[in-house]
């Protein structure tokens, strides 16, 4: 089983040459579990670069499992612009929750709108690959490529807008997601974190705000690497790596976290890196 990293940086992409290092390209890991077979952690613009390469490897018969975060633009643009999506003979299928009173594929078919996107509708069945939508429902749990995946609803500070965290088991290994969250207190008093987070190898979270941009961040649904640093210790992960990288921060600001978070002693904390990949 293994990660990588194909975009950490959030809100909007940043091809600025000072943010090289850490990559420009909005929210998009993949847990590849098999040659061809693949879940992706939300669908952001490094969609596009992990379908170029699993194509590479293997032009047809791929299945990959999005599980999206929500549906803010930065975490589905790359759908349109993966080409997984416009090859026949392979599978899609994209895990989520739509707005309230909204369905997920609604939200989708809204982003293929030819006044707004120049790519043919892939959810036609004519067109590419399989692709399915799946909608979250009320079972917390469900299997996807011989995974156990648990789902829940996550807070965003005073925001009514949903976002999903994941948390993965396969071949007695746990990676967890959460993004775009912010929790209303101490991150260890909710629950659906905690739940999530528990004793995973790998915890992927949500760090735009720096600890001294608190005041800055309420009510943005995000959360600071604090935040991330507390949930961690409290479910006792192994490893932390910390994501969705405010589009303002530089590759020097971002050095300069990462010489901070290597002095905690308690804790195996990193920033994520575009291009970071590793074994399970």
């Amino acid at each position: 089983m293994r990660l990588t990293f194909w975009g950490v940086r959030g809100s909007v992409a940043t091809p600025e040459a000072e943010n090289q290092n850490y990559g420009g390209n909005t929210p998009c890991v993949e847990l590849r579990l098999g040659q061809g077979r693949s879940l992706v952690f939300d669908a952001g613009l490094g969609l596009r670069w992990q379908s170029n390469r699993m194509l590479d490897e293997r032009p047809a018969d791929n299945c990959v499992e999005i599980l999206l975060s929500h549906c803010h633009w930065d975490h589905i643009q790359g759908i349109p612009f993966a080409p997984v999506m416009y090859v026949p003979h392979n599978h899609v299928t994209i895990h989520g929750a739509g707005y309230p009173h909204r369905p997920l594929l609604a939200n989708l078919m809204e982003q293929l709108r030819p006044e707004f996107c120049p790519v043919p509708n892939f959810f036609h069945d004519e067109v590419g690959a399989n692709v399915t939508v799946n909608p979250l429902t009320s079972d917390p749990w469900f299997e996807a490529l011989g995974a156990k995946i648990r789902w829940g609803f996550l807070p965003r500070g005073t925001s009514s807008s949903i976002v999903v965290g994941y948390r993965v088991e396969y071949r007695k290994k746990r990676v967890a997601y959460l993004t775009d969250v912010e929790y209303p207190a101490r991150p260890e008093d909710c629950s659906e974190a905690m739940e999530l987070a528990e004793k995973v190898d790998v915890l992927i979270h949500d760090a735009q705000f720096l600890p001294d941009e608190r005041e800055i961040a309420r009510d943005r649904g995000h959360s600071t690497y604090e935040d991330a640093i507390a949930l961690a210790r409290a479910a006792k992960v192994k490893r932390l790596i910390c994501t969705h990288h405010d589009p303002s921060r530089s590759d020097r600001e971002l050095d300069e976290v990462a010489a901070w978070l290597r002095q905690l002693k308690d804790l195996q904390v990193e920033v994520a890196r575009e291009g970071l990949e590793f074994e399970l």
